[in-house]
C-alpha cells in the first residue's frame, strides 16, 4: 500500500493538490447552488495542470456533491422528468464506452463538443430555445452521458435544457439527474475496467475540499438565485471556450 500511495502522490506535486482542492471547493459551491456546474467548473481547469484527475475522479466527486444537493431538495424532484433524462444518461454512457475504446485523438472530440456548446449558448442568447419536453431531456441526457464519460464535462446539455426553468424547478431535478446519472456512468465505466484504484485515492484526497464547498454554499444563495440563467449560460460558455482551446492547442 505504501508503494501504491507513493505512486499516487508522485502524480501531482503538493501545490497541484492544493490548487485542485481550491477548484473542487469552488465547483462544489456552483453545483450546490445552481444544480449543475461541478464538472463544468472543475474539469477544464484541472485538465490544464492535473489531467490525472480527469475524468474519473471528477465524475465520482460529482456524484457525492449532487447526491448531497438532491437529498436537500428532494421534495422538489419530478421523478418522471428525471427518469427521462437519466435514461438518456445511460444510453450516452454506453455510447461513450464504445467511443473510448476507439478514441485515438481526444482533442478532436473536445473541439467538436466545445463548438456544439458554443453554438447552443449563442442560440440561447439571441432568443432561440429548445422546447422543454421529455424527449428533449432524453436527448440532452444522452449527450451529457457521452461527454461526461470522455471529458468530465456533462453539464452543458442539461444547463441548456433547464435555462428557462425557475431555480426552484431546475435545481432539484438537475441535482437528481447528476446524482443518479453519475451512478449509471460509474457503473458502466467500472464494469468495463475504466475506473482504477488510483482514481479512488485521488477522490479521497479531494473530499475535504468538497465538504468545505458544501459548508460555504449557503452564503452564496442570493447571488445564484438572482442570476440563475446567466450563470448557467456563463458557465457553459466558459467551458466551451476552454474545450475549444484545448482542442486547438
Amino acid at each position: 500500500m505504501a508503494g501504491f500511495l507513493a505512486v499516487v502522490f508522485a502524480d501531482l506535486a503538493p501545490w497541484q493538490y492544493a490548487l485542485a482542492s481550491a477548484i473542487v471547493a469552488f465547483a462544489t459551491i456552483v453545483q450546490y447552488r445552481a444544480g449543475v456546474g461541478f464538472g463544468l467548473t472543475s474539469a477544464p481547469l484541472l485538465a490544464l495542470f492535473a489531467p490525472v484527475l480527469v475524468p474519473n475522479p471528477i465524475i465520482i466527486l460529482t456524484l457525492f456533491t449532487a447526491a448531497t444537493a438532491m437529498v436537500r431538495t428532494r421534495q422538489g424532484i419530478n421523478w418522471p422528468e428525471v427518469g427521462w433524462s437519466v435514461s438518456g444518461r445511460f444510453a450516452g454512457a454506453l455510447i461513450a464506452v464504445a467511443i473510448l475504446v476507439r478514441l485515438t485523438e481526444q482533442k478532436q472530440f473536445m473541439l467538436l463538443f466545445g463548438s456544439m456548446i458554443a453554438v447552443s449558448v449563442v442560440l440561447s442568447v439571441i432568443g432561440l430555445r429548445l422546447r422543454f419536453t421529455m424527449p428533449m431531456l432524453f436527448a440532452m441526457g444522452t449527450l451529457s452521458g457521452i461527454t461526461a464519460a470522455i471529458t468530465s464535462v456533462g453539464g452543458p446539455p442539461m444547463a441548456i435544457a433547464y435555462q428557462d426553468q425557475t431555480p426552484a424547478h431546475a435545481r432539484p431535478n438537475m441535482s437528481a439527474f447528476f446524482a443518479l446519472g453519475c451512478v449509471v456512468l460509474i457503473a458502466v465505466l467500472g464494469v468495463n475496467g475504466l475506473i482504477v484504484r488510483r482514481d479512488i485515492v485521488h477522490v479521497a484526497l479531494l473530499l475535504p475540499a468538497m465538504v468545505a464547498g458544501i459548508a460555504a454554499a449557503p452564503y452564496f444563495a442570493g447571488m445564484f438565485d438572482r442570476n440563475f440563467r446567466r450563470i448557467l449560460l456563463g458557465v457553459s460558455a466558459a467551458s466551451a471556450a476552454i474545450l475549444i482551446a484545448r482542442g486547438l492547442w
